[in-house]
């Protein structure tokens, strides 16, 4: 008999009056059956196999599968299943997300006030659009947060953090830090797990959004700065995309001030 037709046979052997979930079946099997192969391509021993075992150990114990899950194959799965046709491409929500944002009307996150001269700032501009029609959303609102230059959320104030609302005509303005790369996982058993195959664990830097329409959220993604060092390594798998990426350029006659636009289109049907 073959490795799938083992595990299907294993499967089948239900237990008598309990009725299995067939979808959670079919996902078991196949990843049985694929890990298999892994171990026989790769000859891995008990001994290697008891070493992934007691990792796994440690990190549910950390409380980091979930976020290695995420790392490995989420974004496999937005771009399976959340993605839609003309859109922006959706992202992972990531775990800083503060849902009692300020709003600011005016799209500025400094509140009027001066940063700092060694404070890069960055103008972001664009429209919000339905991806089915190209007519602009006017009751839309931005929701977004970030790292500041340093690579720092404020987990505590919120700075960086807020809701800022399209005019008429779906267009939007964001008067930001322009964010720095950071590192995670320094240490969690997922950087013990990097460490050991010499990987980094930064992240590129990037801007979250989200498109609310009234209570619905209609789209949460990421947009990713250009010429960062870890653009084309971010850890997370599959999340930076050319499509994700703004270009920020200097604004003319400002030594400090950076200017990039981006386009959200979303699906409201």
């Amino acid at each position: 008999m073959t490795d799938q037709q083992i595990t299907a046979t294993r499967i089948g052997a239900e237990i008598p009056g309990v009725e299995g979930d067939p979808r959670l079946k079919a996902i078991y099997a196949a990843i049985v059956s694929r890990m298999k192969e892994v171990v026989r391509e790769f000859e891995v021993t008990q001994d290697e196999l008891h070493v992934a075992g007691d990792f796994l150990n440690r990190l549910g114990q950390a409380g980091f599968c979930r976020s290695l899950v995420d790392v490995a194959l989420a974004m496999t799965s937005v771009d399976a299943t959340a993605r839609v046709a003309n859109g922006t491409r959706p992202n992972l929500e990531g775990p800083f997300h503060f849902s009692g944002s300020k709003t600011y009307p005016d799209g500025d996150l400094f509140e009027g006030q001066t940063p700092p001269a060694d404070v890069p700032v960055l103008n972001l501009s664009g429209r919000v659009t339905d991806a089915a029609t190209g007519a602009p959303i006017p009751d839309a609102v931005l929701d977004f947060w970030q790292a500041d230059h340093d690579g720092h959320y404020d987990r505590v104030e919120h700075a960086l953090y807020g809701r800022v609302p399209v005019d008429s005509d779906g267009r939007y303005r964001l008067r930001t830090t322009l964010p720095k790369d950071y590192s995670d996982h320094d240490h969690d058993p997922i950087g013990e797990l990097f460490r050991a195959m010499g990987r980094h664990n930064r992240r590129c830097a990037h801007i979250h959004a989200k498109v609310w329409l009234g209570e619905r959220c209609l789209l949460t993604t990421q947009l990713f700065i250009a010429d960062n060092p870890y653009l084309d390594s971010d850890y997370v798998e599959g999340a930076v995309s050319p499509d994700l990426t703004i270009s920020p350029q200097p604004v003319a006659g400002s030594e400090n001030e950076l200017e990039a636009s981006f386009d959200f289109a979303v699906q409201t049907a």
